[in-house]
């Protein structure tokens, strides 16, 4: 199935939201998914991922869409778990540019004793939207629109990685202007 056919195959399965898995394997299937996992989320959205791959979360539709989740309701947020703290990626990563005015957006660090005890990266939305990745070195996943029982398993599962990550990241809320020599 070609690109335009998968967004088709996405977009009729978000707006069906009956729980029928969808496979990807692809970096470009990955960002369609998360594209409309944000504009179909309820009142959260929550990523465990190692560094917020720009080629998924830097794109300009996906980073819209994030925007446009967090300015329909104040109460809509956004939690980010990262696996990697490189400043440079908080700094300059577009996501998370974008997201800098929003109050409603948290990230915080894994560490490795964290990581040790999991091998998977998600984005669950809501209670029953979500994809979930296996195996964290593969951009294979599976997904699903209007699971409840999946998307509460991986909910909770989110959640209580949440609660053991020490500490929330700063995040800059201007960049220095860049001198010029």
């Amino acid at each position: 199935m070609d690109l335009t056919g998968y967004r088709q195959r996405i977009r009729t399965l978000a707006r069906k939201r009956d729980g029928q898995a969808i496979y990807n394997a692809t970096v470009e299937h990955a960002t369609i998914i998360v594209e409309h996992l944000f504009s179909n989320a309820g009142e959260s959205v929550d990523i465990l991922t190692g560094s917020l791959n720009p080629r998924v979360y830097g794109r300009d539709r996906v980073i819209e869409e994030a925007q446009l989740f967090l300015l329909t309701s104040r109460e809509n947020r956004i939690r980010i778990i990262l696996e990697e703290d490189l400043e440079d990626v908080r700094m300059m990563h577009p996501l998370l540019v974008a997201l800098r005015p929003y109050k409603n957006v948290d990230v915080k660090y894994a560490s490795d004793d964290i990581r040790r005890h999991y091998d998977f990266h998600l984005i669950v939305t809501g209670n029953d939207h979500y994809r979930f990745e296996p195996d964290k070195s593969s951009p294979a996943a599976v997904a699903a629109f209007g699971d409840p029982a999946g998307g509460r398993n991986l909910r909770s599962v989110y959640s209580t990685i949440w609660s053991r990550c020490p500490r929330e990241l700063t995040r800059p809320r201007s960049m220095a202007p860049i001198s010029e020599t």
